[in-house]
């Protein structure tokens, strides 16, 4: 493929890098006599491909309406054999992934001045309409004269254009997403905010706000809560890394704003940064209560029960000096039987468990003559009774969001006890209960459900649930 011509203009001249999205060329523009970037996307087979390459000329209109300093310009869209392409700025840099990985962590100095290149970019993409969808180290590109450069607007969009999405899909780099986005929500300008302070902590901490997970259900999960370890090596940055990764979107600053602070010029207060009738409990040790600005608890709505989200990961930062494209997989949106990983914000109160699991689990409550009761049943029985409750479920539930039964024993399997109480009826067949998880690694949550049941040959059974509030106590 070496020195093959593209659209009878673009001279291909040595792979940059690839991955799940495509992959990445050095070209030599013979019209124009300068070199560039070509990003090849990969498209699927079949019906899928015409309105996939109709989605990547889209996206590239899109981006090239970006003209900035401090963002990669996409120059052209073109096709290549059926396969749509991107024409690109070529910058010769590394990433800010590659960049932590072989030199560590930057000093809040560097962290400022990198940032505060990003925000121009971003802010003036938003000013543009123009919403990222995947900030995060590996799309920051850092050239070898010192410029700083925001690349892959837009592309992340296209890591979800596939076959499958229900309802809902979730969009970019797990460890770099915003809550309201990991719960399935539409990116927007207030996500590239989140995502850009998730991306400045890295760049300061060594690691993600929500720390790093093989599983990306996992890590979801964290994610959504938005609950996270406040900095500790982010100085003067601390403030403002705060008020970008509040869990409520309306709270966060503009990008316009996160730009003109780091530029020395803050336009705007960065404590008190919510109304108090919006912040939750701050979760700290007793004696050392922080502000809530310290510490976010985001209402968890993960999901609705049998709604299926596509989680297009894009989380590869190892990428090529140029706007490599990273892999993606999709999978199935995270249900809550899958065993949250344990998360680093202190316990402050122990909560009222059950008797933990024995090898004879208590028998259910014979009273299964209504919604309520039912409910009751079921939780009397966990999580030792785990056969018995597995009946109590329809096969909906079961197969999502359960995940089957090997995923339903690997929730359990990590709570230790489950208290369940306000049990109470929101209609004929809706019930909403309070659910007091202690977990075996000593985390303890509560949560707020609202569950649909069923009538199946007299029995009542959970058939829907949705999440409407997350919380560790």
């Amino acid at each position: 493929m070496t020195e093959r011509l593209v659209s009878g203009r673009y001279r291909l001249v040595a792979p940059l890098g690839s991955g799940g999205m495509g992959e990445v060329w050095q070209a030599y523009d013979e019209r124009l006599h300068r070199t560039v970037a070509v990003k090849r996307m990969r498209v699927p087979a079949g019906p899928e491909a015409e309105r996939v390459a109709r989605a990547a000329v889209r996206e590239g209109r899109i981006a090239a309406k970006l003209q900035h300093p401090h963002a990669i310009t996409v120059y052209d869209v073109i096709d290549d054999d059926g396969s749509p392409c991107l024409v690109m700025e070529y910058l010769p840099s590394t990433t800010l992934s590659e960049l932590l990985a072989s030199s560590g962590p930057l000093t809040p100095e560097e962290a400022t001045r990198v940032g505060g290149a990003v925000a121009a970019g971003l802010a003036a993409a938003h000013e543009a309409g123009v919403v990222h969808r995947d900030v995060k180290p590996g799309n920051v590109l850092l050239g070898v004269d010192e410029r700083v450069k925001i690349t892959d607007f837009g592309i992340s969009r296209l890591a979800a254009d596939a076959p499958g999405t229900v309802t809902a899909t979730v969009r970019g780099t797990p460890a770099y997403l915003a809550p309201e986005v990991a719960r399935g929500e539409v990116a927007t300008f207030a996500s590239d905010v989140f995502s850009l302070g998730a991306t400045l902590y890295t760049a300061v901490e060594g690691e993600p706000p929500f720390g790093r997970d093989d599983n990306p259900m996992a890590l979801l999960y964290r994610v959504s809560t938005g609950v996270f370890t406040p900095p500790t090596r982010a100085g003067s940055l601390t403030p403002l890394l705060l008020r970008m990764l509040d869990p409520v979107p309306g709270a966060r600053p503009t990008m316009a704003e996160v730009r003109d602070h780091l530029a020395g010029e803050p336009e705007v207060p960065l404590v008190d940064l919510a109304p108090e009738t919006e912040q939750l409990e701050p979760v700290a040790p007793p004696g050392k209560r922080k502000k809530a600005a310290l510490v976010f608890i985001a209402a968890l709505a993960v999901l609705a029960a049998g709604t299926i989200v596509t989680l297009a990961v894009v989380d590869n930062d190892s990428q090529a000096p140029v706007a490599a494209p990273a892999a993606t997989t999709t999978t199935e949106a995270l249900p809550p039987s899958v065993q949250p990983s344990p998360t680093t914000i202190a316990s402050t109160s122990a909560v009222p468990t059950t008797v933990p699991p024995t090898t004879t689990p208590p028998p259910p409550p014979q009273n299964q003559g209504d919604p309520v009761a039912a409910v009751t049943s079921y939780y009397a029985l966990m999580p030792g009774g785990l056969q018995q409750g597995w009946t109590l479920l329809t096969p909906k539930f079961q197969h999502s969001p359960a995940g089957g039964y090997d995923g339903y024993q690997r929730f359990w399997g990590g709570v230790r006890s489950v208290r369940v109480s306000n049990v109470t009826a929101n209609g004929d067949n809706t019930v909403n209960a309070t659910l007091d998880y202690r977990f075996a690694d000593g985390r303890a949550i509560r949560e707020v459900h609202r569950y649909v049941l069923v009538n199946a040959g007299g029995q009542w059974k959970i058939d829907q649930t949705t999440v409407l509030s997350s919380r560790p106590v």
